[in-house]
Formats: C-alpha cells, structure tokens, sequence
C-alpha cells in the first residue's frame, strides 16, 4: 500500500449511533464505526495541527471537535510495502511477526489469518454490518474477507483519475443511503493516496503556490549511509540530489492530493450531518505510515525515523474529550480502542493495547510506555520516554537522538560517552521489546558491511541513433511519432554485466496528458549497489512515477504497450519473467499498468521476437527513442526496444 503511501495511507473512523435491541425489550444506543485509510501520509499534514501550508478543512474539524494523538507508529515491516504488514496489524490488533516469522514453526505468510478475534470479526459479532471499500494491492486481503461487504478499488485507475477519494467516498454514500437494517455498521474505506504516482485535482493544485511551501528542516540532498533501504522503490521517485525545489514539487503534489481526498471527506461528513448521524458519531483519522519527502536525504516511508513511521491520529466524537495526548501507541492499538469505544469486548490474543481510557480523561495512565520500530533485518529503533535510538545491524551502526529537544532527529548522541550507559539500556529495553513482538532479529551481525553510500549518477540519455557497431542489434518497430518530423534521438544501452533495475514515467506537473520523460535505472551485477545509475530521456524536471521497479536479470523489458499518436500518451511495460515455472519459460511474461494520459489515437503494442535459443531477457539491450517539443513542453515522440539475436 498499496507513495509526506506506497502508502501508506489514513484511516477515519466514524462511530453514530443506532438502536439495538437489549434481552431486556430496552435499546441502547450503539455507535456506528467508518474507517477511512489513505496511503502514505505523514502526521504532520493536518492544518489544525500546525503545518501553515496545507488546506485540510474536514481534518481540521476533527481535531478541533476531539483528541489529537501525537505520538502514534506503525510498528514496522518485513517488506518493502510497508502498508501491508501495517494494514495488517490494524485489522487483526497482533505484530506482523506472528504471521511472517511464527514462533510455532509453521510457514510464514505475507498477510495475517482471518481468525475469530479480527477487528471485523469481532464487529460481526456484536451484530454490526461490516463494510470494506479501498485500495487493492499491499492489503490485509485474508481479513478483508470477513466484512459482509467488500470491494475493491482500481488503484492506478484512481490515482490518475485527479479525484482520489471520489469513488470511495460515493459508494460509501450510496451504501448508508440504502441500507434499511437498523442495526450499527462498520465501514473500513481505504484511499489509494496520497501514494504516488500523485495526480490531485485541478482545483486542488491552484490552491498551492509549489515556490512558498515550507521544506522540512532536516532535510538532506542524500541519507548519509545505506540504512538497508536507501535505493529502494520508492527512493526512485526522486534523483538525488534532493534540491529544495524538487521537494517543493514533490509537496505540491502531495499536499495537493491531500486536499482531494479532504475534500471527498467533507462530502461524506456533509451525509452523516444531513443524516443526523454525524454528532452521534466516533471520528478516527491515522494513517498505515508516514513518508520521508526529503527528511533525512530520503522519500520513502522504508525507514524508521519519525517522518517515516509516525502518521496522525486524530479521534472525535461521542466519549471523546478534546485536547491533545503525548502518549505513546502503536497503530495496531486501534482494534482493542474501537471495541472499547463501541462497547465490545476486547477479543483475547491481541497485541494491541485499549487507549480508550487517554481519550476519555486527560490524566489516565499511558497504554504504553515503551515502543519498538522495525524494518526489515536492516532497521530496529526504541523509544522509550522522549529518547530514541535506531539500530542498523547490517551496517553496524547506532543513533540515539533526544526528542524532547530534537524532535527531527537532527542531533545523532551515539559518539557522547556521556551516553553510554543509556544507550545500553535502551538496548536492553529493545531486546525486551523484540521478544514481547515476536521478533527475532539480532541486533549485532557477523561481517557487517561499511554502510557506505554513495548517491546514484543520474546522466541525460545519449542523443544518438543506436550504434552500428553492435553485432546483431536490432530494434523492434517504433511506437509514436505517427505523421510527424522525426525529433531528436536518444539511446539507452545496458553496459557488460548491468540489468536495468526500474523506469519511471514522467509527466508533466499540471497536464499528465503525455508522457515527458522516461528515467531509467541501472546496476552492475558484479559491482553492486554502488555502480547504480540513471538515465533520463526527456525533460529531466517532469513528475516521475515508478512504472517498474525490483527489476533483475530475469526480469528486464521485453514489450511495451499503450497508446500513442504524434507522441507518447501512456505507457506499460512487459517484462520476462522467467521465476514463473512454464513450458515455454522464453514466452512468459507479465505487465506492469501503463501509466500516463487517456489520449492518443490508437493503442499499441510490441515485443521481442522468439528466438529458441536465447531468453529475450537476455537479449534485451536498451531502448532508442526520439523527442520534441509540444507546446513548449519537452514530451517522449516515439520509442522502440532495442535487442540482439
């Protein structure tokens, strides 16, 4: 999830009241529960909150009207897609681990079981009718089985439709128009943003002014080491360095996004009032996860820093008092505090803890004292009170940062020996806390690695024709450039022992129309991560979205499609992949969603031709290509593959 995603992603909880009938003949009133996930948004996007930038109106009346939480995380992941392991947890209240590293020795799983004690079972079981709408990839896909009502969104689909949330909240509207049963409901919508790729309203782009919008303080052109994460999927929807205007860019359309969906939020809370449901109702707004957007050199949310892991959490309604808490809590905390608040009994076998009693008094005791952060086998952090610090144990290093008085994790203390008597027990405390979660990473290795990193080369493709010099290279026929004047070409080759790893699609920042750029990013296989590289065909400043990425020698383009006329609109990519057990392994492919515009006059396709004795993945070579100029706008005219027999 499933992209400051991918979502992440928030979740909105909407408790109103309905009747239900007591053994006794007498009804009580019993709070409806609307849980509303977007993908991949930090916890300090919500106006009311203090960010001066953002537009957030239906957020910002939550916050006013209830309790904000600041201090909640998700505990971590054991993926890349942080939102699905997160998700997860929300939905079964239990640590990842449970499924993905099971302490009974059975196999490990990527999603949690649905079981008798999942927070839609447990609704079903007090006689609510559940509801399930959202995002389809990285998602608790077992679980979501048990609501009575499931359905699932076109991610891509959405998140290029420039009104994300619109969808979602339409049905969700139409569902509570229809419904004629009197009992309570429980709706869980999931938002397919603000992960990217990132294409908000018109509307909500002209409300922003990209050139005035704060940066975070602590961002950095690049993360000073390799932290397990730092060229993963979601590092590549940015170059490095990470200038101040590039983020800008970056938080134009993300804050922008964010505004979309508050605005479908606000037609949902608009029913609930006309409904007379919306007083009587329980609001809950989180998120799966942060993201960096440039905190710490970084843009994913593969990391445990605070921008990273922490996203909102803001509870109104019903029960609720206003304010704000400083109490620690993990996502996965939500399950037991929704049943609290409904009135159900807490299912036993959670991990999660009930901070239902912080949000009905100021001065009740914290749920948690102590939390741990995980990521991987590269990343475990503790914090304990207002000190965190992170472990890297693939790279042997530590950081103890002092939040009270550097909540942005800019002051590392790990090299004051003043510290360390601290630093070991925050060791201690973590390894407790690994051992309460089921985790069983250690946290020091045998033959770490220097953790060195160097920031990827990024290089402006070659503008030439594909060299004659190669024996046997060919090149697929061309895609685009229909009854135009050839452009200016481009060739981008693959060097001895390198695969290309990912392609991003670059459009422009306000008409996604065509498709602008085209970024692709290399390795040697013999040299490593150091050797990483890109290359960007076209205008080097557009928005650029990850069409494929986790690319190896098994997995390298052999097929494009989409649709093109004068120029490039849209566009997929057909990769080998030959970890797929067939007959004709030569022949097996699988495609990644075309990304870009809905115009152009036709729609294509094309591949590497057979060749018995040799797998096209290992005879793919580069792409060859041609630009020009529309409108001032620098835009991909025409692409081909090139390959050799």
């Amino acid at each position: 999830m499933k992209p400051f995603a991918h979502i992440c992603t928030a979740y909105i909880v909407f408790c109103g009241a309905c009747l239900a009938a007591d053994k006794s003949g007498e009804t009580k009133s019993r709070p409806n529960v609307l849980i509303l996930l977007t993908d991949d948004q930090r916890a300090d996007t919500i106006a009311a909150l203090g960010n001066p930038d953002i537009l957030t109106p239906n957020l910002d009346e939550i916050v006013r009207r209830g309790c904000s939480m600041s201090n909640t995380y998700c505990l971590g992941a054991n993926m890349g897609a942080v939102c699905r392991p997160s998700r997860n947890m929300v939905m079964s209240g239990r640590t990842y681990f449970r499924w993905a590293n099971p302490a009974d020795g059975s196999k490990p799983a990527r999603n949690a079981p649905a079981i008798e004690n999942t927070l839609p079972a447990a609704f079903n079981a007090a006689g609510y009718e559940t509801y399930h709408h959202g995002k389809q990839g990285n998602t608790a896909e077992l679980i979501h089985r048990q609501f009575n009502h499931t359905h699932y969104l076109q991610d891509f689909d959405d998140r290029w439709s420039m009104e994300a949330g619109k969808k979602v909240a339409d049905d969700a509207i139409d569902f509570l128009q229809d419904r004629s049963d009197e009992s309570p409901w429980l709706m869980y919508l999931a938002f397919a943003m603000p992960h990217d790729p990132r294409a908000a309203s018109v509307e909500s782009l002209r409300k922003y002014d990209a050139d005035s919008l704060q940066l975070p303080v602590n961002r950095l052109a690049a993360h000073p080491f390799d932290n397990g994460a730092v060229v993963g999927r979601d590092e590549w929807t940015a170059i490095w360095p990470r200038t101040d205007q590039r983020l800008r860019w970056h938080y134009h359309d993300y804050y922008a996004c964010i505004t979309t969906i508050d605005h479908h939020i606000g037609r949902l809370f608009k029913h609930l009032k006309n409904t007379d449901q919306f007083e009587n109702t329980i609001i809950v707004f989180t998120s799966d996860h942060g993201l960096a957007m440039g905190s710490h050199g970084l843009m994913g949310k593969q990391n445990v820093y605070e921008a990273g892991y922490k996203p909102p959490m803001l509870i109104a309604g019903p029960g609720v008092r206003r304010g704000k808490s400083d109490h620690l809590n993990y996502l996965l905390d939500l399950h037991p505090t929704l049943c609290d608040l409904a009135g159900i009994k807490v299912p036993e076998g959670l991990d999660g803890r009930s901070f239902a009693g912080t949000l009905r008094k100021a001065n009740m005791e914290p749920a948690r004292n102590s939390i741990m952060l995980s990521y991987t086998n590269t990343q475990r952090a503790v914090r304990d009170g207002n000190w965190k610090l992170i472990r890297y144990p693939q790279v042997n290093r530590t950081q103890l940062f002092d939040l009270a008085s550097d909540p942005t994790e800019m002051n590392d203390l790990s090299k004051d020996s003043s510290q360390s008597n601290r630093i070991e027990q925050l060791l201690t405390k973590l390894g407790e806390l690994q051992s309460e979660a089921g985790d069983t990473q250690p946290l020091d290795i045998a033959n770490p690695t220097d953790g060195r990193f160097d920031a990827p080369e990024t290089l402006l493709a070659d503008e030439v024709a594909p060299p004659e010099n190669v024996p046997g290279l060919q090149c697929t026929s061309m895609v685009g450039g229909v009854g135009s004047k050839p452009g200016k070409p481009f060739t981008v080759l693959r060097g001895p022992d390198e695969v290309i790893t990912a392609i991003a699609i670059g459009t422009d920042r306000e008409d996604a129309s065509v498709v602008t750029a085209i970024r692709f990013d290399l390795l040697n296989k013999k040299l490593g991560d150091q050797s990483r590289r890109a290359i960007i065909a076209g205008d080097t400043e557009s928005r650029f979205a990850p069409l494929a990425d986790q690319m190896n020698e098994s997995r390298q383009p052999i097929g494009l499609f989409g649709r093109a006329d004068a120029v490039i609109h849209s566009l997929g990519i057909i990769q080998s992949n030959h970890r797929r057990k067939t007959q004709e392994s030569s022949i097996d492919d699988r495609r990644v969603p075309a990304f870009g515009g809905v115009g152009g006059e036709y729609s294509f396709e094309i591949q590497i031709s057979n060749n018995d004795s040799r797998r096209r993945s290992d005879r793919f070579r580069g792409f060859h290509g041609t630009t020009t100029t529309r409108n001032g706008q620098t835009v991909i005219e025409s692409l081909g593959i090139l390959y050799v027999d």
